[in-house]
């Protein structure tokens, strides 16, 4: 069935479609030109601007006023503090220790309130304030800010009003308490959605007239920015307050927030490392409120919410009001599924911020990175109701439909968005998108529902439904479990559509992605980078995320980390490559495996570069022994328990009957029988086949034995050595366990010897099936004389045999009979080549040609449609798949390949004849009476 969604009236984003427009293509342009400057989004150190560095030395200044100016730019001296009256209230606010602001006797109420705001005291904070006649415009700002957090909207929205209409923007202190007064009745629900604009142009106006060098303006700017999705220039704007004031915790932390939303884990970090030094320069043992909540967010990203509660725990204990620890700790219990929690924590926060949205926000945006769509839409229509006019839960909502593949929802979530706040880069990206998609063709088969946009695109899309039923069948198969719904597959035509679809903004690097009801995947295209990331074969790809679909669906979402990939890798049919076994072995060898605990941290806390990839391999490995072990209903009975909420650690026991500690032992023992069966643990090995040589010769044989002597000597000092020393980076701790663990002993540093090709020849006699002696054999032979000739041809025989894992055998055996033109010889090596080959439709195109030859009709048109489906918009793919379908007798294929050559070539008028010929050919054969 096909169909193309029907119009719709203009609605509210129809009233601000040019404003959407140019927010997508600046975007773009700002993502591209970020990209090509790659400069880290947090950064790595800060130095001052120059500017700053000239202003504060100039030598009419007085010294109070240097001191003054060092604490506004964060280059202060403890010195600078007792010259400047509150001076000590104004650094420590600038670090985020609030609780120094608090007991600082020097501090003003003003400055007093805003600590206690800021530690979720904003009621206690009230009673100390003037009434908003008698204070002044700083007293009136701070007050709106503790009446919205008492829940007093009405209240706020006035104050908030009072500030506007007084303050001089000529003076840089009202200029920032009238933005600090706008952001306040924003978040009220009051104002005006052009407010951004305004804000945004007096802020510059206090730049450019007042005080260029002042850092508050440009922290104030970025935050707006960050808060709208404008990351293009809000990371830039943040950068320069920082060089401007490198000691703003403000700055660092909404630097930090955002590298953690985004993966950006490294950058995290640095952000919490920035801020714990930060707060310790009063050298006191308080905590960095803002390293805690960057931590935090991080850990919740990475899916792992015991270390979010941890640090959240903390963090309470000595600030149990704070108010974005509270909202993140409700969250944490929600992704925790413990609902009790759950409650309790959102009671918590709104005894602190009374009707506050921002708990109910937290949790349905947690609830949403963990898929778990329907409680997340509750807990986000909960913040609405509390906050009908906050845009930011519109936005959150209208991201997590189009993920739940609701677009219809979606729409409605985003335009309300659009229209509260039009300046919101991330929902007027994602509104822009939906308003795309409304115009993309729909096609549809029993078990899926595929969208493409009109024109080219096409020619991927028409080929695809009938591949995927048959991939349906097979994976429901294998997981016993169907989806209650159909498959959203949404065919991108480039990667900015897709990142856009996926995450709302054009900055993800991958082809493919699912969200549990939709699949969203890139057309497989060569072209500018920026758009395309080059030719794949999409049914591989979508067989991995179709994958995850089954599985979250079967669990409710519920599949640890580290099996629903591993599951998904398992299922793609593909061999491992040549690389990922020689590590794995590696890793065998040394010991270093990961146990059940260690592979889902691999994922979300790697300790080394190179583990997230490996926990993949080693994932589908384990679940490859599972099977042979269990049998297939084992994996099945697992996915069972993890929907009925049973934790991994008993989940296991239970399925398998075998503690997780067994599990792993006995998956070593299995992965070490793997290993030589690949042929990359052969005994002897090389090591001891050189070491005979050694023993022949006199010099060698000392060596050895002096190399031996070498050995235990560092042996002792590895043991022993740290002994009586301190403990330190790079220094040997005498209490390190490992020091007593043979396999992390230093190995033996042998004299080097060349083994002749008689010593080869010989040895590979006593060994015939020896994989090392083999390659050495062929590749020493080869590179004297590249002719192979019998007795070369079956040493690669036997090599490929005996390593069965490396491609190198069948690229020699392929090339040498591609050129002796022996097809029947040539395809079975051309068929491991195209398993093992990810963008590269070559083999399979020369799979397709030698099976012509050869007479393998059905073989040439499998080969001729994987290389469809790779190159698909290459007309000369094309041309061989049409022909290798009419010869299978597969006519309808064929027209499918001739209709997409009139897409891809419509100024050549011989496919319109083709067509009609095909056409022909399928009636007549309709004609023809069965039997």
């Amino acid at each position: 069935m096909r169909h193309r969604d029907e119009h719709r009236s203009p609605g509210p984003a129809a009233r601000i479609s040019l404003r959407v427009a140019a927010l997508f293509t600046g975007l773009f342009l700002t993502a591209t030109a970020s990209g090509q400057e790659r400069a880290p989004m947090v950064p790595e150190s800060v130095s001052p601007s120059p500017l700053v560095t000239q202003a504060i030395s100039a030598e009419f200044l007085s010294e109070e006023e240097q001191a003054a100016l060092r604490i506004r730019h964060g280059l202060w001296s403890m010195e600078d503090l007792s010259l400047v009256p509150g001076g000590r209230a104004l650094a420590a606010a600038d670090l985020g220790r609030w609780d120094l602001v608090v007991d600082d006797p020097e501090a003003s109420v003003v400055q007093r309130v805003t600590a206690l705001h800021h530690l979720g005291r904003s009621a206690e904070g009230r009673l100390e304030l003037p009434s908003l006649e008698d204070g002044g415009l700083d007293s009136a700002s701070i007050r709106a800010a503790t009446s919205l957090a008492a829940g007093e909207q009405e209240r706020a929205l006035d104050e908030a009003d009072f500030v506007i209409d007084k303050v001089d923007f000529n003076d840089m202190e009202e200029g920032l308490l009238a933005i600090e007064a706008y952001r306040t009745r924003l978040a009220a629900g009051g104002g005006d959605p052009r407010d951004f604009d305004v804000m945004i142009d007096r802020l510059g106006g206090l730049r450019s007239r007042v005080d260029r060098i002042d850092p508050r303006p440009r922290l104030l700017e970025g935050l707006l920015l960050l808060e709208r999705g404008n990351t293009g220039e809000g990371i830039p704007a943040l950068h320069e307050a920082l060089s401007l004031n490198p000691r703003s915790a403000e700055a660092w932390l909404a630097l930090g927030r955002l590298a953690a939303r985004r993966f950006d884990f490294d950058g995290a970090e640095r952000a919490a490392d920035t801020l714990e030094r930060l707060a310790g320069a009063f050298n006191d043992d308080g905590i960095s409120i803002g390293a805690m909540i960057v931590r935090a967010r991080s850990a919740l990203t990475r899916n792992d919410p015991d270390l979010a509660a941890d640090l959240l725990d903390r963090l309470l204990e000595v600030h149990p009001r704070q108010p974005e620890a509270l909202a993140l700790r409700a969250a944490v219990a929600a992704v925790q599924y413990d609902q009790e929690q759950d409650v309790d924590w959102l009671a918590r926060l709104d005894e602190v911020e009374h009707q506050s949205p921002r708990g109910w926000y937290e949790v349905g945006s947690a609830l949403s990175f963990d898929r778990q769509y329907d409680a997340a839409a509750e807990a986000l229509a909960e913040a609405i109701r509390r906050r009908p006019r906050w845009p930011e839960s519109h936005v959150g909502l209208g991201m997590l439909q189009m993920q739940a593949a609701r677009d219809d929802r979606a729409r409605a979530a985003l335009e309300t968005a659009v229209e509260l706040d039009p300046y919101h880069k991330g929902a007027a990206f994602s509104l822009f998108l939906l308003e795309e998609l409304a115009e993309f063709e729909t096609i549809e088969s029993e078990h899926f529902l595929l969208r493409y946009r009109p024109g080219e695109d096409e020619v991927v899309a028409l080929g695809m439904l009938e591949p995927l039923e048959r991939m349906h069948e097979d994976l429901v198969g294998r997981f016993r479990h169907e989806p209650e719904r159909k498959t959203v597959i949404e065919l991108m035509p480039d990667h900015e559509f897709f990142a856009v679809r996926i995450t709302g903004m054009p900055a993800i690097h991958t082809i493919a992605a699912c969200t549990g009801p939709l699949i969203a995947i890139e057309v497989p295209r060569v072209g500018s980078p920026r758009k395309h990331l080059g030719i794949f074969d999409w049914l591989r790809v979508l067989r991995h995320e179709y994958a995850h679909t089954i599985t979250l669906s079967q669990t409710g979402n519920r599949i640890p980390h580290w099996l629903t990939e591993a599951a998904a890798v398992s299922i793609e049919g593909v061999p491992r490559t040549y690389d990922t076994c020689g590590k794995l072995a590696m890793r065998w060898r040394q010991g270093d495996l990961f146990d059940l605990d260690e592979i889902n941290f691999a994922f979300i806390r790697p300790k080394r570069p190179g583990d997230r990839s490996m926990a993949y391999a080693q994932g589908a490995w384990m679940v490859e022994f599972m099977n042979e072990r269990w049998g297939d209903q084992a994996l099945i009975d697992l996915m069972e328990l993890y929907f009925e909420g049973i934790q991994e650690k008993d989940a296991i026991p239970k399925a398998l009957g075998i503690e997780r500690d067994d599990f792993h032992a006995e998956f070593l023992e299995w992965a070490g029988q793997q290993i030589q069966e690949w042929g990359l643990d052969p005994s002897p090995s090389l090591d001891e086949l050189a070491d005979r040589v050694r023993e022949e010769d006199p010099d060698q044989r000392e060596a050895m034995l002096e190399a031996r002597r070498e050995r235990l000597a560092r042996i002792a000092d590895f043991i022993s050595g740290g002994i009586g020393r301190p403990a330190g980076p790079g220094g040997i701790d005498p209490r390190d366990p490992s020091r007593f663990i043979v396999e992390q002993w230093p190995q033996i540093r042998r004299p080097p010897v060349e083994l002749d090709d008689e010593a080869l020849e010989g040895f590979l006699e006593e060994h015939p099936g020896h994989p090392d002696l083999l390659e050495l054999v062929i590749r020493r032979r080869l590179r004297a004389d590249e002719t192979l000739d019998d007795s070369l041809v079956e040493l690669l025989d036997r090599y490929a045999e005996a390593r069965p894992v490396d491609p190198y055998p069948h690229r020699v055996l392929a090339r040498h009979h591609l050129q002796e033109e022996d097809a029947e010889a040539v395809v079975p090596h051309l068929i491991e080549l195209d398993l093992r080959s990810d963008k590269d439709p070559g083999f399979a195109l020369e799979i397709a040609r030698q099976a012509r030859r050869i007479g393998d009709r059905s073989l040439a048109f499998k080969a001729a449609e994987r290389a469809a489906r790779m190159h698909a918009y290459d007309p000369a793919t094309r041309e061989l798949a049409a022909s290798c379908s009419i010869e299978a007798g597969r006519l309808q294929d064929a027209r499918r390949h001739i209709a997409a050559l009139a897409v891809l070539e419509p100024q050549q008028p011989r496919h319109a004849k083709r067509l009609q010929a095909i056409d022909r050919l399928i009636e007549s054969r309709k004609a023809i009476p069965a039997g």
